[in-house]
């Protein structure tokens, strides 16, 4: 295969069109096409064999796993190689939500190992509705909201839960809370989360809790009980028979304004409610999935690869590192598969080292990307990357120069 700017290449990257997806948040955007008004859920950036983009080169195009595995060690890099088995680490996606996503979690590595090898000794295909686990790798996530963005993710504190619960509940829901309330800690956590999922009569303690919401809902004052309450009341009119519905009880609500961030460990339970974001995470597409979906649920599985321990509100956004001069923001976090990073480019030339493959994504305006090379001007051609647009730059160019008037983000793994 031909070799452009030293492996710096344009990706064509495929579309994935859930029901959840916007048909119109991207095409605004970021220019993207769509005559037929269908659903633009994702668009995926990486070499995941579902879904791999391609390497644009002249006139052909190759996947981009193909282009990995043909030298993994140039590409990736050796610490990158070694590291994670010749596999680019991380996935990054564009995620456009116009309704929400089901509440779910992702597998701890050696649960996804495990998982994965029980279902194919099994011998269920990895395309079979009810399987749980379509690779052997863990999952945690980072988002950057590109508009306003709403999600669910990770319980609440204790003491919020039961105050919560204690406002709405009725002689169904009772029993359960009280349960809870003389055991608050993470097996009584656990305990009250599985006693609600497989409850024998989850219509009529559905239909208990969304009564006493409508009562409770007129004397609150506490935004955050209000928010969560006012969340089921939407969700019930897309899921009535869902006790799904009830996860905001549970789980924080977040509204991440444009540029804010936030990161989702394996083991938590989330969900995404509306907006569009970018989405980086560890190289799988392993789902367990715990309500508001029509898709399979496995409550065991679910339960055992859930954490429940609760995570501060305070604590959910991340705060950036500045380097570069200002220009470059780097969110850290304890994923050891990707790191996110932002940068604003304004028509002067940004000198950035490289150690591992990187995915470029450009949010905004326009760059220009060469290689930093002493050599002749044919190593150093500018490749344009416009809003919307993104590239793959190999592990052998050492650094590489950003020019133009844009916001990049960058997807990197942090060796």
């Amino acid at each position: 295969m031909g070799c452009f700017l030293m492996s710096i290449y344009l990706l064509n990257n495929p579309i994935i069109h859930n029901n959840w997806g916007c048909a119109t948040s991207v095409v605004e955007l970021f220019g993207y096409k769509n005559p037929d008004k269908k659903p633009l859920a994702e668009v995926w950036m990486g070499a995941h064999p579902k879904a791999p983009s391609k390497l644009i080169f002249n006139d052909s195009e190759t996947e981009l796993h193909t282009y990995i595995n043909h030298d993994p060690v140039k590409v990736l890099g050796q610490r990158c190689s070694d590291k994670f088995n010749n596999r680019l680490p991380f996935l990054f996606k564009i995620l456009s939500a116009s309704s929400p996503l089901s509440i779910q979690s992702h597998p701890k590595k050696d649960q996804a190992l495990a998982g994965w090898k029980k279902e194919n000794s099994l011998n269920i295909p990895l395309n079979a509705p009810h399987r749980n686990y379509k690779d052997d790798n863990h999952k945690p996530e980072l988002v950057f909201a590109v508009t306003e963005f709403h999600a669910l993710n990770g319980f609440r504190s204790f003491s919020e839960i039961i105050d919560i619960f204690e406002r709405v509940k009725g002689p169904i829901l009772s029993p359960l809370v009280d349960r809870f309330s003389n055991n608050v800690t993470s097996k009584g956590l656990r305990l009250f989360y599985e006693a609600l999922m497989t409850h024998s009569g989850k219509t009529i303690l559905i239909a208990e809790v969304i009564r006493n919401i409508h009562m409770a809902i007129r004397e609150q004052q506490d935004k955050r009980r209000l928010q969560a309450y006012r969340l089921v009341l939407e969700l019930i009119e897309s899921y009535p028979d869902d006790i799904g519905v009830l996860s905001p009880l549970l789980i924080n609500y977040v509204i991440l304004q444009p540029g804010d961030v936030m990161f989702i460990n394996s083991g938590t339970l989330h969900s995404y409610l509306k907006g569009t974001a970018l989405e980086l995470m560890a190289n799988s597409d392993n789902v367990l999935r715990g309500g508001l979906t029509p898709k399979h649920i496995d409550i065991t599985e679910l339960l055992n690869t859930t954490v429940f321990e609760p995570i501060a509100f305070n604590s959910i956004k991340i705060r950036p590192q500045i380097e570069n001069n200002h220009n470059e923001l780097i969110f850290h976090t304890e994923a050891e598969d990707f790191q996110f990073r932002t940068i604003k480019v304004e028509n002067q030339d940004i000198i950035i080292p490289v150690s591992s493959a990187e995915i470029l994504f450009v949010l905004s305006g326009e760059i220009s990307i060469k290689r930093k090379s002493k050599k002749a001007d044919h190593n150093n051609k500018h490749l344009i990357v416009r809003a919307g647009e993104s590239c793959f730059i190999s592990a052998e160019n050492k650094y590489y120069i950003l020019n133009g008037q844009a916001k990049v983000a960058r997807a990197v793994t942090p060796l």
